[in-house]
């Protein structure tokens, strides 16, 4: 399974993602997670262990900070060469990226 959706509370979700996030994976993830989020609840996406992200996951966290306001969405545990991905796609800034 590509994502874990591992707690959820009155107005907090936090998502576990695979190894390896490449479009294919995301095309799932994207329908689980956008099918759940309510606008104005906390979104955390936790990316311990994820060695790769698509431009899809990309798309997929801009799609999920939109829904939730840029605010209310964090993205946890990133390893150096994912926030760098973040950073060479002008991300870093928008989202909450917490190491």
């Amino acid at each position: 399974m590509s994502i874990e959706h591992i707690a959820e509370g009155i107005n907090l979700s936090i998502y576990k993602f695979d190894q390896i996030m490449n479009t294919t994976k995301c095309i799932e993830a994207e329908k689980k997670i956008m099918n759940s989020i309510k606008t104005g609840n906390e979104i955390i996406f936790d990316l311990i262990g994820v060695e790769y992200i698509s431009s899809s996951f990309l798309r997929l966290c801009g799609k999920a900070s939109y829904r939730v306001n840029s605010e209310n969405f964090f993205i946890i545990n990133t390893t150096p060469s994912v926030k760098k991905v973040f950073k060479i796609a002008g991300l870093d800034k928008r989202f909450n990226i917490l190491e």
